[in-house]
């Protein structure tokens, strides 16, 4: 995910850009929501609320689809007004507006399999996203191949495919378990490529996360060391402390840095200097996203990325990426399910990790839908940005091939 605001206009502060250019990269970013922000219900909703109790209104989740809805598609507006205005932009993406010219685009580019972000794409929280139950059934029934990918490493395989036939109220075994592909399963797959297939005996893995990624990697047949605390364990941890703790995680072959809610001083003390000790072992981050967004004020929640430059930071190592965007996902994925990049689309919310994971990955299409961090503004600050080449490589590779309000636009 993206650096602060005042992050990005300070580096733009020092580039060797003409001065009017700078300002108004700078004074953009520093009057718009950050790039990674989820918007919250904005006005009121199309449908009445279902009742009202003790003075605050309820919704139905027929109330918050209708809601959405409404919303992406007075955010395409804003779309197609801002590309009218900036046509001569470097790489403009085309603009879908109904159903027919998606379901043209995805004929004539003959794209065969679907990989789908799934919170903000097809559900926020636990309300589904207008018609993506419809979608996710008509794609299916048609013969493609359908995944979810997910940089969330707190939920096993399982618990996916439960929350989406939940929330989706697809029929009974239509989603597949092999369908999900979460940062915990693939951080577990990759070790079994790096390690089990070079020595049976390497199954020792140190890990930072809940019990969900503990599983997966349970289940890929390692021995684990680490995860969630029990409540009586201290947070902290003196010099003296570290000194004299004996270390009962032994030896480890690798290491797992998934988000931990409860990650501490303690946590960074220990894996440090496992890692200090086990030079060889591999350090697998699921995700470097730098932080959340909560609450109607927007306020950042820090994500795995914080918690896996802690880590860096201390122990002088560098951790390998097997969340989106990194091409490490996009290759397993294409050589595990015997995918073609000409044939596939991805399709997601954010431009950072779902838009750039399908560009960097040889994707013939990266789709944008607009019902959950992307907004028209930050679509003009990419263009800005791209204009001018400010941002460097961070910001490449962030242009969606094509947008549309929602998943619904998919379905037949």
């Amino acid at each position: 995910r993206f650096s602060t605001k005042g992050t990005l206009a300070a580096m733009l502060a020092h580039s060797v850009f003409p001065h009017l250019v700078i300002n108004q990269v700078a004074s953009a970013w520093s009057a718009s929501p950050s790039l990674t922000q989820k918007r919250r219900i904005k006005g009121p909703l199309s449908l009445a609320p279902e009742n009202q109790e003790n003075g605050s209104t309820l919704y139905t989740s027929a109330d918050m689809t209708d809601s959405m809805r409404h919303e992406s598609e007075m955010e395409m507006k804003k779309v197609t007004e801002m590309f009218q205005v900036k046509n001569n932009a470097q790489s403009s993406p085309l603009l879908i507006h109904t159903q027919d010219q998606l379901a043209s685009y995805m004929s004539s580019n003959q794209i065969q399999n679907y990989l789908f972000d799934c919170d903000g794409v097809l559900y926020r929280g636990t309300d589904s996203m207008p018609c993506a139950s419809q979608t996710i059934q008509s794609l299916l029934k048609s013969g493609k191949r359908v995944f979810f990918v997910k940089n969330n490493a707190a939920s096993s395989r399982m618990q996916l495919k439960q929350k989406l036939e939940q929330v989706l109220k697809c029929p009974k075994d239509l989603l597949k378990e092999d369908m999900m592909i979460g940062s915990a399963y693939v951080a577990a797959r990759y070790l079994s490529s790096r390690l089990l297939k070079e020595n049976n005996n390497a199954r020792r893995v140190h890990v930072i996360g809940t019990s969900g990624l503990c599983r997966e990697l349970q289940s890929a047949g390692f021995d684990i060391s680490g995860g969630p605390d029990s409540i009586d364990t201290p947070c902290g941890m003196s010099r003296d402390e570290l000194a004299a703790y004996p270390f009962p995680e032994g030896e480890i072959d690798a290491m797992v840095i998934g988000l931990d809610n409860d990650f501490n001083y303690r946590k960074l003390c220990i894996a440090t200097v496992l890692l200090q000790r086990n030079p060889d072992a591999i350090l697998v981050a699921t995700n470097r996203d730098a932080y959340d967004l909560v609450g109607h004020d927007a306020r950042h929640l820090p994500g795995n990325g914080a918690q896996v430059s802690a880590v860096e930071t201390a122990s002088g190592r560098t951790a390998i990426n097997v969340g989106k965007p990194s091409s490490v996902l996009a290759n397993w994925m294409m050589e595990e399910y015997n995918l073609k990049g000409e044939e596939t689309m991805m399709v997601g919310d954010r431009l950072d990790t779902d838009v750039k994971f399908g560009n960097r990955g040889g994707m013939k299409s990266s789709a944008l839908v607009l019902t959950g961090c992307t907004t028209a503004k930050e679509i003009e600050e990419l263009i800005l940005m791209e204009e001018n080449n400010a941002g460097g490589e961070r910001f490449q590779g962030m242009m969606p091939t094509v947008i549309f309000p929602h998943v619904g636009y998919m379905s037949k």
